[in-house]
């Protein structure tokens, strides 16, 4: 194309030339480019082409080229399933317990017994775990079907037969059974009874002579059953002489662990070490029994030992287990029975009931007769034991349990049982009914389950019935209730002697007389004083549980004493059973005691490990 006829589309000449001289370079550096990826292709190809031989050495590269490495490991995943009484199956053991699932690379030629030793080692490093030692247990190891191994099947062949990408393993375990004899292993459990121990689990005005190891009817194959208890003078130890059927009269020895299942006689594998677990018969109709309840089950557990009908019966006492598995070292003094009912009825409170003030039980699917009847013989014991009383139940339920009759208000119990803008809302239709929001009026109704369209006429009436208490958990009640219904009387009287206050709190503290002379003992009153005056009622609560066991004013003093505890060491410390509380002098502001009170109080983490 001429200059003349580029011209027609570009006019300027500059544009022309810029074309021009774009054009001239691309048709250059483009041929030249691409001819030299060809060459440089060729040449590859021609270095490539190599000459072929014969036919074996072309089979011999074929050969090569396609071989496989043999792997002689397999990846596999191993978890641990330990076996909970309380549900009779065995429960997958979390990550945060020392459980979780663990992957790792095994030969093929792995057996069931190679597993199982890797798994013991996984899950009991040096022999212990979170739930316990390694020789408290039965082992075995199962597919993820729950289907034990065989011990002659490889995991490879369980490769090959199952064609799954991975394979799970679980590490099974459960409580050993023994029921050893005299001769073999009972001689072992007997040597670890204490005679002190077994004395402080009695009445303190039965008297009981020591146990020594010479004591042979004790000790049978069936040790969980209730046997006589021979006794053995002093004067007969130091002599030396036999045994001659010296028994104690109207005493017996037993082991007791409360009603896990179905069957009469609890298992050994729950027991615990025999001198924990020994009750002695004052009378033919009392037995003392220790129930063993753990941390965080309290709900479950307690609720399982009192569905026995003839529970109430008996001197029950109560051995807290930690969640370590060992057994806390406090004794049964009140002060654990005390911390057991707040913990059991704050776990009712949210898991078995709704209201908000006032709280009424839950219809739940997965309780039936036998656990609301529990439920009452709790209330009964805790009453009878330490006069403590579930005091946020509605009155109404209780009342008509246990007289078959309401003499509180019902309207006035359903108003503290809903929530607050709901108790306002219904008092105001109540007084007002037109001037009430009728679609707020409907939405807090349908909340309620009614049914019905609210007009001035009949209000009152449709909130009398959607006030109505669940009869079904009022039978079960009854039976249990009516029985000691003189025990209830004057219930509103009692609601208000347990609820807390502070001044209530700040009545019960009981100073030492030494404060009125000393100073820093005199400034710690003060802060302890402001603290209790300045606190809300849940510290309240949490502060009267950490110095008696009870979140409900019982009527129990605290002693205070003072201590110089400085450092990390310092903090307070409660004595629940005799409602004694220690405080060090060694704060050197009110901030600083607030702050570390509120720590204790807060952390929810209290180990009685004072005897």
């Amino acid at each position: 194309m001429s200059d003349e006829q580029l011209s027609k589309y570009l006019p300027l000449y500059g544009n022309r030339l810029a074309v021009l001289s774009y054009c001239k370079r691309k048709d250059s550096t483009g041929n030249s480019r691409q001819s030299k990826l060809f060459e440089r292709l060729k040449l590859k190809l021609g270095k490539n082409k190599k000459p072929r031989t014969d036919n074996t050495e072309d089979t011999d590269c074929k050969l090569s080229n396609r071989r496989k490495t043999v792997k002689e490991s397999r990846t596999i995943e191993i978890g641990w399933m330990l076996y909970e009484e309380s549900q009779s199956s065995f429960v997958q053991v979390r990550t945060k317990r020392g459980g979780g699932t663990r992957k790792l690379e095994v030969p093929k030629e792995w057996k069931k017994d190679d597993l199982l030793k890797e798994g013991i080692r996984l899950f009991f490093p040096n022999g212990n775990s979170s739930v316990g030692n390694l020789d408290d247990f039965e082992f075995n190891m199962t597919n993820c079907e729950n289907v034990a191994l065989d011990d002659i099947t490889t995991v490879g062949a369980l490769y090959t037969q199952t064609k799954l990408s991975t394979l799970r393993f679980y590490l099974t375990a459960k409580r050993a059974k023994k029921t050893p004899g005299w001769k073999d292993g009972m001689q072992e459990v007997c040597e670890g009874v204490n005679p002190v121990s077994l004395k402080t689990s009695v009445r303190s005005e039965t008297k009981i002579p020591e146990l020594t190891p010479l004591i042979d009817e004790i000790c049978s194959p069936d040790c969980h059953t209730t046997l006589p208890l021979t006794s053995l003078s002093s004067s007969d130890t130091e002599s030396g002489q036999a045994l001659d059927n010296h028994y104690f009269e109207d005493s017996t020895i037993s082991f007791f662990m409360g009603n896990h299942g179905e069957t009469d006689d609890p298992p050994l594998d729950d027991t615990l070490p025999l001198s924990d677990t020994i009750q002695v018969n004052t009378c033919n109709s009392e037995q003392k029994k220790i129930l063993c309840v753990r941390h965080g089950q309290l709900l479950q557990e307690l609720i399982a030992h009192f569905s026995e009908d003839g529970i109430l019966e008996n001197e029950i006492s109560i051995q807290l287990v930690l969640p370590d598995g060992n057994i806390e070292k406090a004794q049964d003094e009140g002060g654990v029975v005390r911390d057991c009912l707040s913990e059991f009825w704050k776990d009712f409170y949210e898991q078995c009931t709704l209201g908000t003030a006032y709280k009424v039980p839950f219809l739940r699917q997965d309780f039936g007769k036998k656990q609301w009847e529990s439920v009452g013989r709790l209330l009964v014991f805790g009453w009878k034991r330490e006069k403590y009383f579930p005091i946020k139940l509605a009155p109404v339920i209780v009342e008509q349990a246990a007289f078959g009759a309401v003499t509180s208000d019902l309207i006035a119990n359903f108003l503290q049982y809903v929530s607050d803008s709901e108790r306002e809302l219904f008092q105001q239709a109540s007084c007002s009914f037109d001037l009430v929001d009728k679609e707020e009026l409907l939405e807090a109704l349908d909340m309620q389950n009614c049914r019905k369209v609210p007009t001035a006429g009949h209000f009152a009436m449709i909130l009398h019935e959607i006030a109505q208490e669940p009869a079904f958990v009022i039978d079960q009640w009854s039976e249990i209730l009516a029985p000691v219904a003189s025990d209830f009387k004057d219930l509103h009287k009692k609601y208000d002697e347990m609820q807390l206050s502070s001044r209530k709190l700040v009545k019960s503290l009981k100073f030492p007389t030494t404060t009125l002379t000393n100073p820093a003992e005199r400034e710690i009153q003060s802060y302890l004083l402001r603290y209790m005056r300045e606190s809300d009622l849940e510290h309240q609560s949490r502060f009267l549980r950490f110095c008696t066991g009870s979140d409900l004013f019982l009527g129990k003093s605290i002693t205070v004493e003072f201590t110089h505890l400085q450092g990390l060491q310092r903090r307070p410390v409660s004595h629940t059973c005799g409602c004694f509380l220690e405080l060090s002098v060694c704060y050197d502001n009110y901030p600083d005691f607030r702050s570390e009170i509120n720590r204790v109080l807060e952390s929810n983490v209290w180990v009685m490990d004072l005897v």
